[in-house]
């Protein structure tokens, strides 16, 4: 049993190990409150009535504010001063050290955020999602707008607290200078450099200079590759593909599919949502969802990979740390990176039709033209290259320009440099630049995805992140196992499952940021060529460009 000391002359009588343990306590129950609320929102998006929105905002902006609080107790800041007076590598593993350097980042970045914030925040997120499913079922970005200006409007508070809390001293100084530039009074607005701090909380230590860099170095050589693609004016036979599969059949082969990857379904669950995603609770009881079209296989089966290799992540984190900080995922970055190397890296491979296509076949043994193709043919036509407009549906070529589209926007409408209203144009405009497409709807366009009604502003450049990361994980796995390729046509995942739980999984938090685990991993940083080579052979190979 662990004693919680409380006044100053007790906290400095104590051990490292004491004051250590007695953080651990009391940010274990942060953790387990904020695990309630994932499974409140998880069944808002998979069960809840509708009728319920308003109570179910209520609930979960409660449990926003208890854990708020719990995370903030004044004693919390008492015990990490204290502990950090101390030699912790006396006493502590590196794991343990990683513990207090996150515990002491959480407290503070929680303690500059008064309650009454953390609170409105929560219910705007539940109440704009439903105002979202609303309008997008209507196609009406003007049902919307007014709960996006909302969020963009508490983000940016939040966003100022921080800065004035001494949290972003180099975005302080950048805003400062460009206030300066343009004979501004502190009373003035200016968000210049907020987005610096929106992405850090997602992908934490990455700058946004970096994130320029390598969007750049992108854009430079995907839509040359694009638009060559495109040139060629060529497409593989997919007739087996363009016709109806029956949803029932779908669900029974995508469960099968995640169970053989490794999802543990004695800890998890996987249900429909209308945007997929993975939330839960607990290593131990991961909720994933999906979701099926009758007319569109490959919706189905790639987003239940893409979740399952997040839910694999959860699932195979480092249990010795269980509720502790250390034990959380590195960054949104890694964490996409692990859906999107099962999703490309794995299920868009010939390896793995070689052994899921039987599978597919005895599935739908309807299903006459598909009986015949062999995994050759599948891997062609299941990598096909055609612009659209949904970013969940794209492939692997164009998905880079859906994610820096919104990148652009997102920084655009938080630092002012547009409006809520001229959304759906700048939106519209950008399709047609990058992808050639006119959108008409708003539900193919702006309306499409949930992150910005949840408030999660900053996130999306995370994804494109996330491929970069996974082409280098999977080289440095391909190194490491050199029969890969011969265990995934075999169906033995279990082989590259059990390499990225040592490497990737169980490593949790350990390091500061996505690129210090990259560099220890690979050898180098971050490179955004590699990700633009593995993209060009492969689709010079399938295009014959």
């Amino acid at each position: 049993m662990v004693v919680l000391a409380k006044t100053s002359a007790e906290l400095s009588s104590e051990s490292i190990r004491s004051l250590y343990d007695q953080l651990c306590v009391r940010f274990k129950d942060v953790k387990r409150l904020q695990g309630i609320g994932a499974l409140l929102s998880w069944d808002q998006e998979v069960n809840m009535p509708p009728k319920a929105a308003t109570t179910r905002a209520q609930q979960l902006g409660l449990l926003a504010t208890l854990s708020h609080e719990a995370g903030t107790a004044p004693v919390l800041g008492s015990l990490l001063e204290e502990i950090q007076k101390r030699d912790l590598s006396k006493e502590l593993n590196p794991y343990e050290v990683a513990n207090v350097r996150l515990m002491n980042k959480s407290y503070k970045h929680d303690t500059v955020l008064p309650a009454e914030l953390v609170q409105e925040s929560a219910e705007l997120s539940s109440a704009a999602s439903n105002a979202w499913a609303k309008a997008r079922q209507q196609s009406d970005f003007s049902m919307f707008a007014p709960f996006l200006e909302k969020q963009i409007k508490i983000v940016r508070e939040q966003v100022s607290r921080k800065i004035k809390g001494g949290l972003y001293e180099e975005v302080q100084k950048l805003n400062e200078k460009t206030r300066a530039s343009l004979n501004l009074k502190s009373s003035d607005e200016c968000y210049k450099g907020y987005y610096q701090v929106l992405l850090d909380t997602y992908e934490s230590g990455f700058k946004e200079e970096q994130l320029q860099v390598l969007f750049s170095d992108l854009k430079k050589n995907i839509v040359p590759l694009i638009a060559k693609i495109k040139a060629k004016n060529f497409q593989h036979d997919n007739g087996f593909l363009a016709t109806d599969w029956d949803v029932q059949k779908q669900t029974q082969f995508s469960h099968r599919i995640a169970k053989e990857i490794g999802f543990d379904t004695e800890a998890g669950r996987l249900d429909v949502s209308t945007h997929p995603f993975t939330g839960g609770a607990h290593p131990t009881d991961v909720r994933m969802t999906t979701r099926y079209t009758i007319n569109n296989f490959p919706e189905g089966i790639n987003g239940t990979i893409h979740e399952t290799g997040h839910s694999l992540y959860e699932q195979g984190r480092n249990k010795e740390y269980d509720d502790l900080p250390v034990n959380q995922a590195l960054s949104l970055g890694i964490h996409e990176s692990q859906s999107l190397l099962w999703e490309r890296m794995v299920g868009l491979s010939k390896p793995f039709w070689t052994y899921s296509l039987p599978l597919l076949k005895e599935e739908f043994p309807e299903h006459k033209d598909l009986q015949s193709v062999t995994p050759e043919q599948f891997y062609n036509v299941f990598n096909r290259v055609e612009p659209g407009f949904i970013r969940v549906e794209a492939d692997e070529v164009t998905y880079p320009m859906h994610v820096i589209l919104r990148y652009e926007i997102e920084k655009a409408l938080v630092e002012g440099d547009i409006t809520v209203d001229q959304v759906p144009d700048v939106w519209n405009a950008k399709m047609k630049e990058y992808l050639g497409l006119d959108v008409d709807e708003d539900r193919e366009g702006c309306l499409q995805d949930t992150h910005w009604a949840v408030g999660l502003i900053g996130y999306f450049p995370t994804y494109t992140l996330g491929s970069i990361y996974a082409v280098q994980i999977f080289e440095a796995a391909k190194a490491a196992i050199p029969d890969l390729d011969e265990h995934l046509a075999k169906g033995e995942f279990h082989v590259l499952k059990s390499w990225l739980n040592k490497n990737i999984h169980e490593q949790g938090s350990l390091r500061e940021s996505g690129d210090d685990l990259i560099r220890d991993l690979t050898g180098r940083p971050l490179d955004s060529q590699l990700y633009v080579k593995y993209l060009t052979d492969k689709y010079t190979e399938i295009y014959d460009l």
